[in-house]
């Protein structure tokens, strides 16, 4: 499959970048983390993320190279042939962003401390250490983004927030920084708020590429692809090994509709020009474009094995990436095999916890194992975080309705609860339907909602009529006064030659009720 591969040069980019930045985006479909990515996802109420990436939890305080004065920022290096893994601790050598300042002798001690701590697992003693090294060193940006990583991590993304913008304020091409604030943006779906902050601060740092690369990136998540292209196509002229700005170019690609040409850029990333040594290009290490693979070659190949092993090899460079795990864990959920989407699932819910997507999936994997009351917390939670995603109505539809199979019963009390989820299943889909307004027609669930609510009435009517019968055949036990016993008259002596006494004739057995069907 390789011998075919023909290197994607920078002249070749540039090329397609021309081509794209002319061409319209009407066909472009809508790029936002909460766009689905295969065909069956949809439907199955889980909600597949189109492609960001989590920050890793710690970065190393030993940086050696001051930042470059505010006002005449120097280009950064061309970008290593391979993105970091982001494992719970960070190295120095692995961190991007290596202009990071280095911290002085007792901010140095406890950052460390942190960074220890922080490997352990160990989050509040860990943010009680770069506090104190933050406290001893106020232009520490990496304790404040440290500190922001977990606050993230505990739930309270207004913390994190303000430890973010601590950082980039203390240094202003801190493109972690800036990276780990706009995909928390993303993930709480405030998409503008994301573009409009990445675009200040790549105009601030215009030699900058990876941050350049974000905002092109920001652009193409906001539904201006062309721009994003363009932006990208610029950061490739001073930068021409730069793999975000190449990725930035194929998620534009994927945003128009022209799959078949960004599934080639991102193969040619992971590939390289040498067909004879495959996996051995610039971005074959990087997670965001192994996670990217992943996507396309689920919409373009529709070959789901390949995608699990995209995803997982997306884990496995950035254990906290969450968008991945989320991914990974809906193809595991889709093909039954319901342990191992658990598992990422609710790692995704960890690291992301404040992320409203990655508990919605979350609580159908928990449907899915007929844990029906965590699920239920699960949506619960997904509506506390973000009221106006609809989808969690279609999720809590397909919980009842699971639900309501497990009742099996013919009693009053049992047809009394399976009449109960029904018609809680029936509210949830019509207002899923009714929530989506005009876009109903053109919704993905929409011929699977109308079916179930079609369905669901067909169920509903069978079993109360089946709670009828069983109500009137309570009534009828209830109303029948017990029989009181006869009184046994004295024994008389048989003749010495009566006949034997026949035996009883046995009891003519009871109509029974039969059972309610669905």
């Amino acid at each position: 499959m390789y011998s075919s591969r023909i290197s994607l040069s920078l002249a070749f980019v540039l090329s397609l970048l021309g081509a794209a930045c002319s061409s319209n985006d009407s066909a472009s479909s809508t790029q936002t983390p909460s766009r689905a990515t295969s065909s069956g996802s949809e439907r199955s109420g889980r909600t597949p993320d189109a492609g960001t990436t989590a920050e890793p939890l710690a970065e190393s305080a030993t940086r050696t190279t001051p930042p470059p004065p505010p006002t005449a920022p120097t280009p950064p290096p061309p970008a290593a042939p391979t993105a970091p893994a982001a494992p719970p601790v960070e190295t120095a050598a692995a961190a991007p962003g290596a202009n990071t300042r280095a911290l002085s002798g007792s901010a140095q001690a406890y950052f460390q401390q942190g960074v220890e701590a922080a490997g352990r697992g160990q989050l509040e003693p860990a943010a009680q250490n770069f506090q104190q090294a933050l406290d001893a060193d106020p232009r520490a940006a990496q304790a404040a983004y440290n500190l922001g990583v977990i606050a993230e991590r505990q739930g309270n993304d207004a913390q994190a927030e303000s430890f973010y913008q601590r950082a980039i304020s203390i240094q202003q091409d801190y493109d972690r920084a800036v990276v780990a604030r706009c995909r928390m943006l993303l993930r709480q779906r405030r998409n503008g708020d994301a573009l409009t902050f990445a675009q200040g601060v790549a105009r601030n740092n215009p030699r900058s590429a990876p941050l350049r690369a974000e905002y092109a990136r920001m652009l193409v998540l906001n539904n201006r692809a062309p721009e994003g292209i363009e932006e990208a196509r610029q950061v490739l002229r001073f930068d021409e090994r730069n793999v975000p700005a190449k990725l930035a170019v194929a998620e534009a690609y994927r945003a128009q509709g022209r799959l078949d040409l960004a599934l080639y850029i991102v193969n040619d990333l992971i590939n390289g020009s040498d067909p004879n040594h495959p996996e051995s290009g610039a971005g074959v290490s990087n997670a965001e474009v192994q996670h990217l693979r992943g996507l396309l070659q689920i919409e373009v190949e529709r070959n789901v094995a390949a995608a699990i092993r995209s995803f997982s090899r997306a884990v496995e460079l950035a254990p906290d990436f969450a968008e991945a795990r989320n991914n990974l864990g809906i193809q595991y959920l889709q093909a039954g095999n319901y342990e191992q989407a658990n598992e990422q699932l609710a790692a995704t819910v960890a690291l992301a916890p404040g992320w409203a997507k990655g508990h919605l999936n979350y609580g159908d994997a928990l449907r899915a194992m007929g844990q029906f009351d965590r699920a239920t917390a699960e949506f619960a939670r997904v509506q506390q975080l973000d009221p106006s995603m609809v989808e969690v109505h279609y999720n809590y539809a397909r919980l009842y309705l699971d639900q309501s199979r497990t009742v099996t019963g013919s009693a009053v009390d049992d047809l009394t609860r399976k009449v109960q989820l029904l018609q809680q299943a029936q509210g949830a889909f019509t207002r899923y339907r009714e929530t989506r307004g005009s876009a109903f027609a053109t919704d993905s669930r929409r011929e699977d909602v109308e079916g179930q609510l079609t369905t669901i009435s067909q169920q509903l009517e069978r079993t109360n009529r089946a709670l009828e019968r069983a109500r009137r055949n309570a009534n009828r036990t209830a109303a029948t006064p017990a029989a009181a016993p006869a009184a046994t008259p004295a024994a008389t002596p048989a003749p010495a030659d009566a006949p034997a006494p026949a035996a009883p004739a046995a009891p003519a057995p009871d109509a029974a009720t039969p059972p309610a069907t669905n």
